[in-house]
């Protein structure tokens, strides 16, 4: 039986991940650091990203063929207050995973999954954040280690992931809102800038897009995962409030046309990727997962 071993594995693309191998019969190993994975027939195993050595004898252990890493420090803003931990999370453990593959399981396939958003020098002088920046140095580690060490590596560049479970992204935290306000609790919404554009492309949609990369795509690839359509904020919020059935009110610190974004996302669609849940889909089942909490 195939064995994949993935980092992050209680966290919000995680557990879907989990889920998905589960169903595809593999033997599923996931990192934890203290709690049990919520899906009873995924192994959980304990794991601590910062012990270099603790992670090279666990995959000398599990030796495992595929392994996903999203254990991360995916919030841009919480960056600028705590951008040491964001860098050791981000950079170090990223580079003791490659050192533990390169040490304990050369063969494995690996996906390292970077940003949309990270720091690009060919076309900024200024990296945009901290989070940027680390996301940036963690995708020029994994190309390094798998070009220095012949290690196949490949990494994929992530949009604004949504869909049903727990998660930090703002179309689950307005969906959560949303509810919490109709049953009569909870306070308003308010955005930075509500006319700003995001990709958003749900986490199922993802994961198949994650293992296509593993099971189709080229060592030392990179690859966008995007739906490749542009969103606007105030869309997207009123149509959770028709969803949901809230009047729930709205605020913005800014009310100004940002352009539009567009990430090309070729290369996945040449693997024969195909996006699956739309925008109204997605965001129908945020509201239902809320519903139900």
């Amino acid at each position: 039986m195939n064995r994949v071993f993935i980092t992050g594995a209680t966290g919000f693309t995680g557990i879907h991940a989990c889920e998905y191998y589960n169903k595809m019969g593999f033997e599923v190993y996931a990192a934890v650091r203290s709690q049990t994975h919520p899906i009873k027939e995924v192994r959980s195993v304990h794991c601590d990203l910062m012990d270099a050595e603790a992670m090279k004898a666990l995959l000398k252990t599990i030796q495992p063929h595929l392994i996903l890493h999203f254990a991360a420090q995916n919030h841009s803003g919480r960056s600028w207050t705590e951008p040491l931990s964001t860098l050791n999370t981000n950079v170090i453990g990223t580079l003791n995973l490659l050192e533990a593959v390169k040490g304990a399981a050369p063969y494995a396939r690996t996906l390292i999954t970077g940003s949309v958003i990270e720091y690009d020098p060919c076309h900024s002088n200024e990296p945009n954040h901290p989070y940027g920046l680390s996301k940036y140095i963690q995708v020029l580690l994994s190309t390094s280690w798998s070009t220095f060490y012949d290690l196949d590596i490949r990494v994929a560049k992530t949009s604004n992931l949504i869909g049903p479970g727990h998660s930090n992204g703002i179309c689950s935290l307005l969906a959560q809102k949303c509810v919490q306000y109709r049953k009569g609790g909870g306070e308003g919404f308010h955005f930075h800038n509500i006319l700003d554009h995001r990709d958003f492309l749900d986490v199922r949609d993802a994961v198949k897009a994650y293992d296509c990369i593993l099971q189709k795509g080229g060592k030392n690839e990179t690859y966008v995962v995007a739906s490749g359509k542009s969103h606007r904020f105030i869309d997207m919020a009123k149509d959770l409030k028709k969803l949901t059935q809230s009047d729930i009110p709205l605020t913005t610190e800014y009310f100004y046309h940002s352009p539009s974004v567009h990430y090309v996302n070729d290369k996945l669609t040449n693997l024969l990727w195909e996006q699956t849940f739309s925008m109204n889909q997605s965001l129908e089942d945020i509201v239902k997962y809320y519903e139900n909490q």
